[in-house]
């Protein structure tokens, strides 16, 4: 999922919003820039806790309840959205990028067999623009957060130790995300950002942006009629998680 739904499920699983827990909710993606590997990124999130729990620190404890909600392991929104939801094959995204898929090879000049994959990245795009459309104050939150240098400073003084990532790597890779929340949230804008990811990838000249841009609105319609209740079951799911934190704790 993209950053302004992590932080709006993360209000939704936590029940608050500060700086800390906006940065953890969006911290998983922002550390595959300095190289590491997405599955290990993604399975960080009691082991933060786990450390951060120990320093006593409100801010450090925060930021690890939202990369709790972000990650697979333990599961947050990205295992049901990506990995397992219900029964179906793998996650909600997957699920409804099936309609997609054919249109997607076409616009993005793809591989069949990777279609299904990308197809799921635009059923995430269509999701952050439902958010957006629904609580454009979320990227306020977003760029309030990436401004609180001190913070930043602190989790990079704290994290990069434990992900084995230089300082240097890992402030860079908060600047790159800090500079994405900066540009006006706009249709084309994520298609272009989503043009060189593919061009990068699959080393293609360019895509179909204006056919990017239906897909999008298509994923967008394909989600508003169960996107909240797909939410609301990932909180009641990541139940069991809260209960063995707060335990712990």
């Amino acid at each position: 999922m993209y950053p302004l739904t992590h932080i709006y499920f993360a209000r939704k699983a936590l029940g608050f919003l500060d700086d800390a827990v906006v940065l953890g909710s969006v911290f998983p993606d922002i550390i595959v820039v300095t190289g590491l590997d997405w599955k290990l990124s993604h399975t960080r999130g009691l082991k933060f806790w786990q450390r951060c729990s120990q320093q006593g620190n409100k801010a450090l404890r925060n930021f690890s309840l939202g990369v709790i909600t972000h990650g697979i392991e333990p599961k947050g929104l990205d295992y049901y959205s990506d990995k397992q939801y219900k029964d179906f094959e793998k996650g909600y995204c997957f699920e409804k990028a099936r309609p997609l898929v054919n249109s997607v090879v076409k616009a993005c000049r793809l591989p069949a067999d990777d279609g299904w994959w990308k197809a799921h990245n635009f059923i995430e795009m269509g999701v952050e623009l439902y958010i957006y459309e629904k609580q454009p104050e979320l990227l306020a939150l977003l760029r309030q957060a990436h401004a609180n240098t001190a913070l930043i400073r602190q989790l990079v003084c704290t994290f990069s130790p434990l992900l084995g990532k230089s300082k240097l790597s890992l402030q860079k890779a908060f600047a790159v995300f800090r500079a994405a929340a900066e540009e006006p949230f706009a249709l084309r804008r994520m298609v272009l950002r989503f043009q060189r990811q593919v061009v990068h990838r699959y080393n293609v000249a360019s895509i179909d942006l204006p056919a990017c841009k239906e897909i999008i609105l298509r994923g967008k319609k394909l989600i508003v009629p169960d996107i909240e209740a797909f939410f609301l079951n990932v909180k009641k799911m990541m139940s069991p998680v809260w209960k063995e934190i707060w335990d712990e704790g």
